[in-house]
C-alpha cells in the first residue's frame, strides 16, 4: 500500500475550499488527513482513495463545481494531474489515483 496526498483546488472559486475540507473531514478514514492552504491537502493511500473519492465526488454533486486534482505518490518526483466534476468521472478517478499509488 503507498500512501501520497491530493491538492484540490477550485478554480475561480477560493471560498469553497473551507467547505470542501470541513466536508472532507467528516469522512473517519480521512480525518486529520485534511488541511487546508492554496488548495485543500489530503494524506490518501490506495486504501483510503475510495473513501476520499466518494465523499469528493458527493460533494462536487452537491455544489455542482469542477476541481483539479494533483496527486503525489511519497517518495517519488511525478505527479498525476486531473479535472474532474461530472458524478460520471468517479469511477475512472477512482481507478486513475488508486493506480498511481500502487505504482512501484
Amino acid at each position: 500500500m503507498t500512501a501520497g496526498i491530493v491538492a484540490i483546488t477550485v478554480p475561480d472559486s477560493d471560498g469553497d475550499l473551507p467547505e470542501l475540507a470541513a466536508w472532507l473531514r467528516g469522512e473517519d478514514a480521512l480525518r486529520g488527513r485534511v488541511q487546508v492552504f492554496d488548495a485543500v491537502v489530503v494524506g490518501v493511500s490506495s486504501n483510503s482513495a475510495g473513501v476520499f473519492c466518494r465523499s469528493l465526488f458527493a460533494w462536487l454533486l452537491r455544489c455542482q463545481a469542477r476541481v483539479s486534482l494533483k496527486v503525489k505518490r511519497s517518495g517519488a518526483a511525478e505527479e498525476l494531474e486531473l479535472d474532474c466534476g461530472a458524478a460520471s468521472d468517479a469511477e475512472q478517478v477512482l481507478g486513475a489515483v488508486q493506480g498511481f499509488l500502487d505504482q512501484p
